[in-house]
């Protein structure tokens, strides 16, 4: 086991009357992606025309750089989009909120997003989150925060 990322030698020598030896082996020792996904609002419930902010925490539980980090954003029907913002730029289509690429974070570091919606109407509402990355190869991660609005 190793607490480094990177290639580890070990040699060995052994000498005797007759002969004398050397021999050398090198070992990668690789990190782990593990990226975390937490959401949660703050207030719920809501009356409409009042809003609620989602605060959505990405953290590189990992050894390794996370890199490209996309979060993806879906807005209720029940709820229009006031505002974001995080740690790169945010661009809006319709009911959809996307964060522009973050290009790395490193092992234990934390991103954090913040999207801020308007209740329009009543509803048990979901607001969807998903995360992809060059390091995940299955389907986003995906968070979903429910939200009454009355």
């Amino acid at each position: 086991t190793s607490d480094r990322i990177g290639y580890m030698e070990n040699t060995a020598s052994a000498s005797a009357i007759c002969a004398d030896g050397q021999a050398t082996a090198r070992v990668e020792f690789r990190g782990i992606h593990a990226i975390l996904l937490e959401m949660r609002d703050d207030p719920d419930p809501i009356e409409v025309g009042q809003t609620t902010t989602y605060e959505i925490v990405v953290t590189n539980q990992g050894s390794t750089v996370g890199t490209n980090i996309v979060i993806n954003c879906t807005v209720p029907n029940e709820q229009e989009y006031v505002s974001a913002e995080g740690p790169t730029e945010v661009s809006i289509d319709a009911r959809r909120v996307t964060f522009a690429p973050l290009p790395s974070l490193d092992p234990k570091a934390r991103a954090i997003y913040r999207v801020t919606t308007r209740g329009i109407a009543e509803g048990d509402t979901r607001f969807r989150v998903e995360l992809t990355s060059d390091q995940l190869t299955a389907p986003p991660v995906m968070a979903t925060e429910s939200t009454h609005v009355y």
